[in-house]
C-alpha cells in the first residue's frame, strides 16, 4: 500500500499579522531558507529516516518531518503577510492588501533582501536566509549512526528555539509574536523528544553493526554528568542560557582509556 502525504488546508496554528514590516520578513527568512531553520529540519529528518534501522526512531523522525513542513507552511505565510502584498496567479501586478497597505517609505527603506523578495519571489520567501544567502544541503546532518543523529536533532532544535526567541524580542507584532512564541515551543517539545529517543536506545543496548552507537557501555564517569547536561538541557525554559541550568562546575569530565582507567580532563 502507497502512503502519501496528506495537506490540511488549515494552517497548525493561525497566521495573522497585525500589520506589514518588510524589515521583520527578511529577518524571518532565518527559519524558512536558514541553517536552523523549518526546511533544514524537514530535510534532515526525512534524510535521517531513510537510515534509521529502528522502527520507533524511524517513526519519530517521519512524525516530526512533517509537523516541521507545516511549521515551514507558516513562516512562509508571515513572510507574504509581513510584505503586506498579494500577487495573484490571474494578475501580474501587486496589489496591497486592504488594511495592511506598505508604504513606499517602508519598502525603500527595507534590507536588499526584500526586494529581491519582491522582484524574484513574488514578494513570497525565498529558499535563501536573512542574509539572502542560498540554501544547501550542506545544512543537513545525516551519519547513519542513530545516536549521532539524534543528538544532532536535539542540537538543532534548541538553536531553532532560539532564533524564534530572538526573533520575538526584535518584533512588536502581537500577531507575528503569537505565531513565534508556538513555534518556539514546538521547537522545545522536540528536543525534549529527541533527548528521550537518545535515553530510550541507550537503555536498550544498540551495538554497531546496525547503524547505532555503543552508548550503554560508556564509563558511568562519562555518561553521567552529560546525561545531567541533557536533562537540564531538554527541560529548561526556551531562551534560557545553558550555563543558568547547570553550572559547568557541577559537572566533572573523564576520559576512560582502553585499559578502564579513568583519567581526570582538565
Amino acid at each position: 500500500m502507497v502512503k502519501l502525504f496528506k495537506h490540511e488546508e488549515t494552517l497548525l496554528f493561525p497566521v495573522e499579522v497585525s500589520g506589514s514590516d518588510p524589515r521583520v520578513a527578511a529577518m524571518l527568512q532565518e527559519q524558512f531558507g536558514g541553517a536552523n531553520g523549518e526546511l533544514k529540519a524537514l530535510l534532515q529528518y526525512l534524510v535521517q529516516s531513510f537510515g534509521t534501522a529502528d522502527p520507533l526512531t524511524r517513526q519519530l523522525l517521519l512524525n516530526i518531518a512533517v509537523e516541521e513542513a507545516s511549521h515551514l507552511e507558516m513562516v512562509g505565510t508571515a513572510i507574504v503577510q509581513l510584505m503586506a502584498i498579494d500577487a495573484t496567479p490571474h494578475n501580474a501586478s501587486l496589489n496591497l492588501k486592504p488594511n495592511m497597505q506598505a508604504t513606499g517609505e517602508a519598502l525603500r527603506d527595507a534590507p536588499s533582501l526584500v526586494h529581491k523578495m519582491v522582484n524574484l519571489g513574488g514578494v513570497g520567501p525565498l529558499v535563501v536566509d536573512s542574509s539572502g544567502a542560498p540554501f544547501t544541503g550542506d545544512f543537513i546532518n545525516s551519519t547513519g549512526d542513530v545516536v549521532s543523529d539524534l543528538m544532532s536533532d536535539v542540537a538543532a532544535e534548541l538553536r531553532a528555539g532560539r532564533v524564534y526567541h530572538q526573533l520575538r524580542k526584535n518584533s512588536q507584532d502581537p500577531g507575528l509574536n503569537r505565531v513565534l512564541e508556538f513555534l518556539e515551543e514546538r521547537e522545545a517539545t522536540h528536543s525534549t523528544m529527541f533527548a528521550e529517543a537518545v535515553e530510550r536506545v541507550k537503555d536498550e543496548g544498540i551495538i554497531r553493526g546496525k547503524g547505532y552507537t555503543t552508548v550503554s557501555r560508556r564509563p558511568p564517569a562519562l555518561s553521567e554528568p552529560f546525561d545531567l547536561m541533557l536533562a537540564h538541557m531538554s527541560r529548561k525554559l526556551p531562551g534560557t542560557p545553558l550555563d543558568d541550568a547547570i553550572p559547568p562546575s557541577q559537572v566533572e569530565l573523564q576520559l576512560a582509556t582502553q585499559e578502564g582507567q579513568l583519567l581526570p580532563l582538565s
